[in-house]
């Protein structure tokens, strides 16, 4: 499937077409008329080989394109960066490098939650704007593009913008671009909350993070993260006893040594669970988080949310491959 950069293809069609569209029209009627069809001709000409072309010969797999690939392309018509570690990195110091000291400095520091409101809002006006840029300049040179994605795309955007007036809403819509199997604008697939723990808690302390989830195959599997002392990580993992955890300490390890921080895994395996009960049930996440809003503790629990749904989604395939084979 071709991969289409969003933000290149609707900066440039936009570009392209303000450029040719603002030259000056001569004031005779006759020459104007003329000269208005040429720089139509022209502008169909310089936007057919790098856009148009581009969009007619992948438009059937457009139409194929899922949800994860409309949240990417989101993304780039928002201008946010690819991984979620670099926007964490951006909010809190001003840069997309990731290396050690960025990731101490992380540890350090708190999300800027209004910073984050105000660049959604800011970046979402300019994508949705960009977005009209395009459309328009398809209908001057008597085209026209009916697309879902497009039209699912306007509707995220507009979404977007909407959740900026809350820091919360930003955070959780925030979150939910780079964790796109979740439906962004479901509001019971993704709940957060912004809280202090409570007294009775084990783990109450000013930088944590409870993560609640339901998986398909497994049940529900909670997750306490926090810092320790040392400046690493520790995750207190409570799940059902057929849930593989060295799988999930695998793939933790590889995060860990991604960003040469200790993350030390604790689990406890005591529940039960029934699968053939939970037919019906869908991927689900609860994350609560201490009012600091460390912006390392938020990449570490969207990290670990990601291989928790991996790991189930790795599942679903096994079991659906094995159905078909019997049948």
């Amino acid at each position: 499937m071709t991969n289409i950069n969003w933000s290149g293809f609707v900066s440039n069609l936009a570009g392209n077409y303000n450029r040719i569209t603002n030259n000056k029209i001569n004031n005779n009627p006759e020459q104007n008329l003329t000269q208005k069809q040429n720089l139509q001709n022209t502008a169909a000409n310089s936007l057919l080989p790098n856009t148009v072309q581009q969009i007619v010969q992948t438009s059937a797999e457009l139409a194929m394109l899922n949800q994860q690939q409309t949240v990417n392309m989101l993304k780039e018509l928002l201008s946010f960066p690819k991984n979620f570690e670099q926007l964490l990195s951006q909010l809190t110091t001003n840069s997309q490098t990731l290396n050690q000291q960025t990731i101490l400095m992380l540890l350090a520091s708190s999300i800027d939650l209004g910073k984050l409101s105000s660049m959604l809002k800011n970046n979402a006006k300019e994508a949705m704007a960009n977005l009209y840029k395009m459309l328009a300049g398809f209908n001057q040179i008597g085209l026209s593009l009916k697309n879902e994605q497009l039209s699912e795309l306007t509707k995220l955007i507009s979404f977007v913008a909407a959740s900026s007036t809350s820091d919360i809403q930003s955070l959780k819509t925030t979150m939910l671009m780079y964790l796109p199997w979740l439906p962004l604008t479901d509001p019971e697939a993704f709940k957060l909350e912004i809280g202090s723990k409570g007294s009775d808690s084990e783990f109450d302390s000013d930088d944590s993070i409870t993560v609640l989830i339901t998986t398909i195959n497994y049940g529900n599997l909670q997750a306490d993260i926090y810092k320790t002392s040392q400046d690493g990580i520790r995750i207190d993992v409570t799940s059902s006893q057929t849930f593989p955890v060295n799988l999930l300490d695998e793939l933790m390890k590889q995060e860990s040594k991604k960003y040469n921080i200790n993350i030390n895994m604790l689990y406890d395996r005591k529940q039960t669970f029934n699968k053939e009960k939970n037919e019906k049930s869908k991927t689900q996440v609860a994350m609560n988080t201490s009012p600091g809003v460390n912006p390392f503790l938020i990449a570490i629990s969207s990290a670990f949310i990601k291989n928790v749904h991996n790991i189930d989604e790795k599942e679903n395939i096994k079991e659906t491959r094995k159905e078909k084979l019997e049948s």
